[in-house]
C-alpha cells in the first residue's frame, strides 16, 4: 500500500474513533443548601457558615466506558434580596462516573456515582429525566432540602424529550403508608415559567416563588383530607384551601405516585410527583416533570 494511502486510512480511523468515542458535554446547574453532609462530600469545613451552594457540574459520557465529569461549586452567605453571597469561596472537582441501574430496594431508578481522588467519597444522583438530577444520601435516599434551596441540579440547555416518562422513584407502599396527620413542604421556585402555565399575574421582575405546602390526611382512615398552599409572589403572600388526593399511577407509568390539589379542578389544579415520603417535584398538566435553572428548582421539602 502506498504510504499515502496508508496515512488517509490511519487518519480516517482517528476521526471515527473521536466521534465514537467523545460526546457534547451536557451541563447541570443549581443551588443547594449548605448542610453539613453536603459540606462534609464537597470538602468544605463543617464550621463554615454556608447557606447555599452554587453547582456548575459538566458530564462527558461516552462510548468508551471512561465518562469524565467537572465540578464548579461557589459557596457561602447569601446576601439579601440578591441571587448572590456576601463573600463568595471556590471549590472545583474533576474525575469520573459510572451509570448503573439502582440495587437499592428503597430507591428505584438510574444512579450516577461521581468519583474523584479529590472527594471523600462518591457523590450519588438519580436520573429523573434528561433535564434533572437529584442527590442522593450515603443511604440512598433522595436529599432534602430547605424552605431556600433543594438539592435538584437541572440541565442548564433543556431538551424537550416527548417520549420522557414521569418517573417512579420509590415502591407505592412506602408513599401510600404514611399516616401522618399533617405534612408540611417548603420549596422556592423559578417564576416566570410557572405564571405562564398558570395565568398567574406577576411583574416582569418576578424571579422566585415562595411556597408553602400543608396537607392534612383523616387520623383514622389516614386519607387525603384537605390542604393550604401559600405562595408568595412578588412579596405578596396568597393563600388557597381545598381537598387533595392521591392518584395511584398514569397511563405511562402506573407506579408512580401523585399529590393533586383541587382534584374536582383540574384545569386549576397542581400536581405533584411524589418522590418519596419527604421531597415532592412540581409536575405540568401534562403529569410530567418542571425543570428549573441554576438558581431554583421545582422542588418542595418537607420539613423536620
Amino acid at each position: 500500500m502506498r504510504p499515502h494511502k496508508t496515512l488517509l486510512l490511519y487518519s480516517l480511523l482517528l476521526l471515527s474513533t473521536s466521534i465514537i468515542s467523545s460526546a457534547t458535554p451536557i451541563v447541570f446547574v443549581g443551588s443547594t443548601p449548605g448542610d453539613k453532609l453536603i459540606k462534609s462530600q464537597l470538602t468544605i469545613p463543617l464550621d463554615k457558615e454556608v447557606d447555599f451552594i452554587r453547582w456548575n457540574l459538566i458530564l462527558n459520557e461516552t462510548t468508551s466506558n471512561q465518562n469524565t465529569f467537572s465540578l464548579k461549586t461557589t459557596f457561602g452567605v447569601s446576601q439579601p434580596n440578591t441571587l448572590g453571597f456576601k463573600v463568595e469561596e471556590k471549590l472545583a472537582f474533576e474525575g469520573t462516573y459510572v451509570i448503573t441501574p439502582s440495587k437499592n430496594k428503597i430507591l428505584h431508578g438510574i444512579i450516577y456515582y461521581l468519583k474523584s481522588n479529590s472527594l471523600p467519597s462518591e457523590i450519588m444522583m438519580v436520573k429523573l429525566n434528561e433535564n434533572i438530577f437529584h442527590l442522593l444520601t450515603p443511604q440512598h435516599r433522595l436529599m432534602i432540602g430547605n424552605g431556600g434551596w433543594s438539592y435538584t441540579l437541572n440541565r442548564k440547555e433543556l431538551i424537550v424529550d416527548k417520549a420522557a416518562v414521569t418517573p417512579a422513584l420509590t415502591s407505592p407502599s412506602t408513599i401510600l403508608s404514611d399516616s401522618s396527620r399533617k405534612v408540611i413542604y417548603d420549596g422556592r421556585t423559578p417564576c416566570q415559567d410557572y405564571a405562564i402555565e398558570h395565568q398567574l399575574k406577576v411583574t416582569s421582575s418576578c424571579f422566585k416563588l415562595k411556597w408553602r405546602l400543608i396537607l392534612n390526611r383523616n387520623p383514622i382512615t389516614h386519607k387525603p383530607t384537605t390542604y393550604t398552599i401559600r405562595k408568595v409572589v412578588d412579596n405578596i403572600p396568597r393563600d388557597v384551601s381545598g381537598n387533595w388526593t392521591i392518584l395511584k399511577g398514569i397511563k405511562e407509568n402506573p407506579d408512580v405516585i401523585i399529590y393533586q390539589l383541587d382534584p374536582e379542578d383540574p384545569e386549576n389544579s397542581i400536581c405533584f410527583l411524589a418522590g418519596d415520603e419527604n421531597v415532592l417535584f412540581f409536575l405540568d398538566k401534562k403529569y410530567r416533570l418542571h425543570a428549573g435553572n441554576g438558581d431554583f428548582s421545582y422542588t418542595l421539602n418537607k420539613r423536620p
